[in-house]
């Protein structure tokens, strides 16, 4: 091995593993009255239930309203944390607050990951012990093969559920919660000065609905629990992984509306708990779902990114929020000088342990002079890390897919 591999393998960042194949969408349609199965394809295979978490987030904040452990007009603190979040927010800031009815609407109208992760704060002190309770909660209606590792739905590791168990969840909603179910038709919130409309284009699309959860991110693909009512009869229905938004509401509304027109089967159908579940092989979406970019983007990367200069790049900062790498970014080029050879700053997006981060960049070195330089930082005790050209377009690939990996 050269002097300067043996440099680079302490130096260099692992490349990751390569996504699972993309799968089709899997869904299930349930008579809310009878609790029986109308239709089911791979109901029982564990998939990214991405914002679909946010049922639980729910059904938590209400039991504990119902339990007198809190209640709705309590004012509850935003952290910096909660603030930090991205995708589909509310845009609260650090150290302002909002009441517990507020913050549950803005999840149910507005997918505000923001808002859910303020609630499991107040709820259970972090979202750590929150998701524990989700997960115990989860086993105790039933739902065999779910586990939950945010209040959010950011994709993370063991973070997984199933149509079953999305369904078990819905009609366990409505059962237990019958006078705030209906705060799921809601199609417009108040906020500030302004009012904000439903992110579920199914409710006001579809003839009947009552609302429930839209979900999306890169590995999940397009997600939608739905309930609707015609004729006195109720139907809840779950679809997972559809490739796009048109596609998703578009399934739902063909597999309710031949629900409706069947009826109630003439043979004895399955319940919920004869359906097998879990056990597969969790789908990757990624590279189908989020392939060729980031339309609709909703941030300071919604444009397309300005080419980055060819050749080698250092990672000289690192944060959790774009603001605050960007600062450390700019100190650190200064500190650099001479050494970082006049390159060009870039801010891209990374995921780490469930979280979307931030990573500062100097890009457009030559090989050597990004080894010596990242190795005096690190010398001096600064961060530094060194990626090669073919690391550099890896991690502009992967913020490509990120883009839309947020929660939502």
């Amino acid at each position: 091995m050269t002097r300067w591999g043996l440099v680079l393998s302490v130096l260099l960042l692992a490349w990751p593993a390569a996504a699972k194949e993309p799968a089709g969408p899997a869904h299930l349609v349930v008579d809310a009255g009878s609790g029986r199965v109308l239709a089911a394809e791979n109901a029982g295979q564990q998939r990214h239930p991405a914002s679909l978490t946010k049922l639980m987030t729910v059904y938590l904040a209400f039991a504990a309203v119902d339990e007198g452990r809190a209640k709705a007009d309590t004012r509850i603190a935003v952290s910096p944390r909660a603030a930090g979040q991205q995708g589909s927010v509310l845009g609260l800031k650090a150290g302002g607050s909002l009441t517990l009815a507020e913050a549950v609407k803005a999840l149910i109208v507005r997918s505000a990951n923001d808002a859910a992760v303020a609630i499991a704060e107040h709820l259970a002190g972090g979202e750590a012990e929150f998701a524990q309770r989700m997960t115990a909660t989860a086993r105790q209606l039933g739902m065999t093969a779910s586990s939950f590792q945010n209040a959010t739905g950011l994709t993370a590791p063991g973070h997984l559920s199933t149509p079953r168990d999305m369904a078990i969840l819905a009609l366990a909603l409505r059962k237990r919660f019958p006078d705030l179910y209906p705060l799921f038709a809601q199609r417009q919130m108040d906020w500030g000065r302004g009012t904000l409309p439903t992110v579920n284009g199914f409710l006001t699309s579809f003839s009947g609905a009552e609302g429930m959860k839209t979900g999306f991110t890169c590995p999940a693909g397009y997600n939608l629990v739905a309930t609707a009512q015609r004729g006195g009869r109720r139907l809840v229905a779950v679809v997972m992984g559809a490739p796009g938004r048109k596609e998703r509401d578009a399934a739902m509304a063909r597999l309710m509306e031949a629900a409706f027109k069947k009826g109630e089967p003439g043979e004895p159908a399955p319940s919920l708990a004869d359906l097998p579940n879990g056990g597969a092989v969790v789908p990757d979406l990624s590279g189908s779902v989020c392939k060729g970019g980031v339309p609709g983007a909703s941030s300071s990367y919604g444009g397309k990114r300005k080419a980055l200069p060819k050749g080698w790049a250092l990672e000289v900062a690192f944060g959790h929020s774009e603001r605050e790498t960007r600062q450390r970014l700019g100190q650190a080029q200064k500190r650099l000088g001479r050494d970082a050879g006049g390159g060009s700053q870039a801010v891209v997006l990374h995921a780490m342990g469930g979280l979307i981060v931030y990573r500062g960049l100097i890009a457009g070195l030559k090989e050597e002079k990004a080894v010596q330089t990242c190795l005096a930082a690190r010398g001096r005790g600064e961060w530094c890390l060194v990626l090669n050209p073919a690391m550099l377009e890896g991690a502009l690939d992967t913020e490509r897919r990120l883009m839309m990996a947020v929660a939502r």
